[in-house]
């Protein structure tokens, strides 16, 4: 399993977030790194390249469906939706944005619970 993160900041602000993190990463993407900013489909490319896996081994999480939810299905990888906000109206600082992600969860812990990909 390779764990990539892929982040709309440059990589100064990256090292002082990671510093707080309670997880490492095996690859970080960041948007100076790509020279764009999701929801480009350039961001997700590089990841792909990175992680040098096929498709349909790559599972992409993610708390937005307008900058990843998107964008990931257009290139044919399977998805789930953080929603953190379920229990809220509107969709917050994001832009509104429609696509079906394969599973929706309210929290990492939940992601993290299953004991398989395959099982949603």
């Amino acid at each position: 399993m390779v764990d990539l993160l892929i982040s709309n900041v440059d990589d100064d602000l990256f090292a002082l977030s990671a510093k707080h993190l309670e997880v490492e990463f095996d690859q970080i993407i960041t948007a100076e790194q790509a020279k764009s900013y999701k929801p480009s489909l350039n961001n997700f490319r590089l990841a792909i390249e990175r992680i040098n896996l096929p498709l349909e081994q790559i599972l992409h999480v993610a708390a937005s469906v307008y900058h990843d939810i998107v964008t990931a299905k257009s290139l044919g990888l399977s998805t789930v939706w953080v929603n953190r906000r379920a229990e809220q109206e509107g969709v917050g600082a994001t832009l509104p944005a429609v696509s079906q992600p394969d599973l929706e969860v309210p929290d990492l812990k939940t992601i993290a619970a299953l004991s398989s990909p395959k099982e949603y």
